[in-house]
């Protein structure tokens, strides 16, 4: 199999160094070879009942209210508040 490392770069807006290319194509590759190396699953694999979650019940943690605003950077109409993460 083939790696076009500079074809993967571009699509995932990388900048790589001309002299890193030859690196990253063989941890590439041995990447590859790792997971062709996984054995297979059959259907019989998957496991007949999903995994069972505990019950998501709230519990009072003895703080009020107060307390926890007081953490808070800034509070607005009793809620907590952010700076904005994203341009618009």
């Amino acid at each position: 199999m083939e790696i076009n490392v500079r074809k993967i770069s571009d699509l995932a807006a990388l900048e790589i160094d001309e002299d890193q290319f030859q690196s990253f194509e063989a941890q590439f590759m041995d990447i590859v070879n790792m997971v062709s190396e996984l054995p297979e699953c059959s259907d019989g694999d998957i496991l007949p009942e999903p995994m069972k979650l505990r019950d998501d019940t709230p519990e009072d943690g003895g703080v009020n209210q107060t307390e926890l605003m007081s953490n808070a950077h800034e509070v607005v109409g009793n809620c907590f508040t952010a700076p904005q993460t994203v341009e618009c």
